[in-house]
């Protein structure tokens, strides 16, 4: 394998920092052409319009304080009017010399000067009748109130280019005029304007001062130049001109009173000297910096490197296996955490190794064996002896054909361990049986992976060994256990199934038996209804029988008589028994009538399942009609309690069943050992649903006894003639055909209530399914009239 090329970490140090300071010098060339220069440039032009600020303000400081002199003196004028004295003109004069005035001139409204004072020596002193009215400056002082400016021109009184203002009084004017050239050198008197070169045109652009002198003689008009022109439009303006073979750069500003431009500059060298300054300053800043940093860096990065390479002699060794190598030992924090680092790596790799020897040697079932690339044993632990027998020495450097593999064996393990190589997989678990060293034969769970060795093309392996020669004899054992167990439980489920059967045959008579008892249980309460009608048809059927029996005896003595003649009397009286014997028949038969309709309607609705339209209050009468004869029988008494108008679309047979079966388990369970009670049948309905009541005042039940109310086949009149289905046909009546539900409360001595809810509108019974809780299909006819 080809080594990478590498560099030295002193050379990569340097080439870092070299980098650094090349990206600081291009940043910090940038910083300076984008912030240093732009504030340099800056900082200059706030100079030149400082200077052209301060020359402007001499200026305006010079118009400011003839103007406010003028006013003065016209306000002192009319204490001289109107013939001016000798003091009062050398007040003039001295008034004219302080303000630094050429000329002042008071001024007729024809425009001829009353009186004046210059303070030019050639100039006359007597001015008066000189005419000025032809100065614009007159004009435009005659058509304001204030003080009125004019451009630069050339006195006529004393002969020199001047500037005048001129202010409106109430008999005429006051004029002043101030020397150009005075104004102009006015601007240059400052000190802080040494070095500054100061141009000052006038309105049009004409030169009034200039750095010149020529300028000034020629009357040059520079108000082109592109600084001038753009103050004269804009008020001010910043740029460069060329004057006098100087090339400028300054600042223009423009008088408001005058409308003169001021420009304030320096020479392009000495304007441009602050920039290159602090780039010279920057540059040699910078090349120094750079240079002391590439010596530091260069130093540090020597010393870094030796310590470095004392850290990796150290790591090297460890890689050797060589622990005795002494500790590096630095200062430096970031060196001093990677030494430690490197201790502590070391202290875990011992421990690992141990760790690892431990796992290897002390693990009592575990066989671990190294092997090289053409398996020879480079390893062989303690468990390995154990279950193939040879001893370390015995295994060590040999191939496991010379130990306990057949050449098969072998073979296929070469191409298990040239399939790892190239894969860098795991190989198994896969099962095995090898020969030991006493020459047994024992079954072994392996699992083969490489592992890194010397070199990359040069890996080792594992091979992980479990002895499961026990578990296979279990294994082999559990077979053939299973096997007598498959046959055990062939028999046993032949068993189960034969008793299936038994207990499916059980069930089947276990439910005919049921329905037996439900279907005796119902012929039973209908031979005691039958019982009950006949007793109760036989007094109307006697009564009845007995009127006709008189009645016929009656006949045949009349018969009788007839032939011994019969008297008016005699056919009275026979007609009146005839009558008598009539009514008693009629009544007595329409009541055996009554009866028979009764207690076949009651049949009919307990032996049928059909379905009708029925008043609640007339079926419940009619039950307690045919129940009447039992009742009769017993101390207990019926009360109904039932409102008329509540009718069902439901099955009449079920309701009366239920009914009977409550009132009779009432008249067997509730009252047994008492000569009284009542039992009353109430009824509420809304638009949906019925709720029908019936309550005893008996000995009620006991809490087990009311748990299993409703079970099949409970009773606990066990071998007195309970069968203990009354309950749970009502229950399966109501919550099935009915579509309801039963409540049940009782306590043992507060009776026992019944609370049934049901649709007024039963469900429709699925196709097919049988209603009948006995099983027995209920599509009898109806066999009323």
């Amino acid at each position: 394998m080809n080594r990478r090329r590498t560099v030295p970490l002193r050379t990569v140090l340097i080439a870092q920092f070299a980098l650094v300071i090349a990206v600081a010098i291009v940043a910090l060339a940038v910083l300076m052409a984008n912030w240093r220069l732009p504030q340099a440039r800056e900082q200059q032009a706030q100079e030149q319009r400082r200077a052209a600020g301060l020359a402007l303000l001499r200026v305006e400081t010079d118009l400011d304080l003839a103007e406010r002199t003028l006013r003065f003196l016209a306000r002192l004028s009319a204490e001289d009017r109107p013939a001016p004295t000798a003091a009062s003109s050398l007040r003039l004069q001295a008034i004219a010399s302080e303000a630094a005035f050429l000329g002042l001139y008071d001024i007729a409204p024809d425009g001829h000067i009353r009186r004046g004072a210059t303070t030019v020596a050639r100039t006359r002193p007597d001015l008066r009748g000189y005419d000025l009215g032809n100065l614009p400056v007159l004009r435009a002082a005659a058509q304001r109130d204030g003080v009125a400016w004019s451009d630069q021109y050339l006195s006529p009184v004393v002969g020199e280019p001047v500037v005048a203002l001129a202010l409106r009084t109430e008999d005429g004017f006051w004029l002043a005029e101030l020397s150009v050239d005075r104004l102009g050198d006015s601007a240059l008197g400052l000190q802080a304007l040494e070095g500054v070169h100061l141009l000052i045109t006038d309105r049009a652009g004409e030169v009034i001062r200039s750095p010149d002198p020529t300028d000034r003689l020629h009357r040059r008009n520079l108000g082109h130049l592109p600084p001038l022109f753009d103050a004269r439009l804009n008020g001010s303006a910043q740029g460069r001109l060329e004057l006098a073979g100087l090339r400028l750069e300054g600042y223009a500003l423009q008088l408001p009173r005058l409308g003169w431009v001021v420009f304030a500059g320096y020479p392009l060298e000495v304007a441009e000297s602050a920039a290159r300054g602090a780039l010279w300053v920057t540059a040699v800043v910078a090349g120094l910096a750079a240079l002391a940093a590439l010596g530091t860096v260069s130093v540090s990065s020597a010393w870094v490197q030796r310590r470095l390479r004392t850290s990796i002699r150290f790591a090297e060794a460890v890689a050797r296996g060589d622990y005795s190598q002494p500790l590096p030992d630095s200062r430096i924090e970031e060196l001093a955490r990677l030494e430690q680092g490197l201790a502590d790596m070391v202290r875990q790799i011992r421990q690992r190794e141990q760790q690892l020897r431990s796992i290897v040697d002390l693990g009592p079932t575990v066989a671990i064996q190294v092997y090289d690339r053409h398996t020879r044993i480079l390893d062989w632990n303690p468990a390995s002896e154990k279950i193939l027998g040879f001893t370390r020495d015995q295994a060590l450097g040999r191939r496991p054909l010379e130990l306990y593999y057949t050449p098969e064996q072998q073979a296929q393990f070469e191409a298990i361990l040239d399939e790892l190589a190239r894969s860098g997989g795991a190989y198994g678990p896969f099962e095995g049986e090898v020969q030991t060293s006493r020459g047994e034969r024992r079954w072994i769970y392996s699992t083969t992976f490489p592992i890194p060795g010397p070199t990359a093309d040069e890996p080792l392996f594992v091979c992980m060994d479990i002895d499961i020669t026990e578990l296979k004899r279990l294994e082999e054992e559990l077979r053939v256990l299973n096997a007598s167990l498959e046959e055990k439980v062939q028999h046993r489920t032949r068993s189960l199934t034969e008793a299936n059967e038994r207990l499916q045959r059980a069930l089947d008579e276990l439910r005919q038996a049921q329905a037996q008892l439900v279907q005796a249980d119902k012929l039973a309460a209908l031979g005691s209804l039958v019982a009950g009608v006949a007793h109760e048809l036989n007094t109307p059927i006697g009564n009845a029988l007995m009127a006709i029996s008189t009645l016929r005896e009656r006949a045949a003595g009349f018969a009788q008589r007839l032939d011994a003649g019969v008297r008016r009397s005699d056919v009275a009286r026979l007609l009146e028994q005839i009558g008598t014997a009539e009514d008693i028949a009629e009544r007595n038969l329409h009541r055996a009538s009554e009866l028979l309709r009764s207690f076949k309607q009651v049949a009919v609705d307990q032996t049928s399942t059909q379905r009708r339209i029925f008043d609640l209050r007339e079926l419940v009468a009619e039950l307690a009609l045919t129940l009447q004869p039992t009742l009769k029988r017993t101390p207990y008494r019926l009360d109904i309690d039932i409102p008329p108008g509540i009718t069902l679309d439901s099955y009449p047979g079920p309701w009366g069943q239920v009914l009977a079966n409550l009132i009779q388990n009432a008249i067997v369970h509730a009252f047994e050992g008492r000569d009284h009670g009542t039992i009353s049948v109430t009824a509420a309905a809304d638009d949906e649903s019925v709720i029908l009541t019936v309550a005893d005042d008996g000995r009620g039940m006991e809490a087990e006894v009311r748990a299993r109310a409703f079970d099949p086949f409970f009773t606990t009149r066990l071998g007195r003639g309970g069968s203990g289905l009354g309950l749970h046909i009502v229950h399966n009546l109501v919550t099935g055909m009915l579509g309801g539900h039963i409540d049940l409360s009782s306590a043992p001595g507060c009776g026992t209530t019944f609370h049934i809810r049901c649709p007024r509108i039963a469900p429709r019974s699925p196709a097919g399914e049988n209603p009948n809780p006995d099983g027995r299909d209920g599509a009898a006819a109806d066999t009323r009239d």
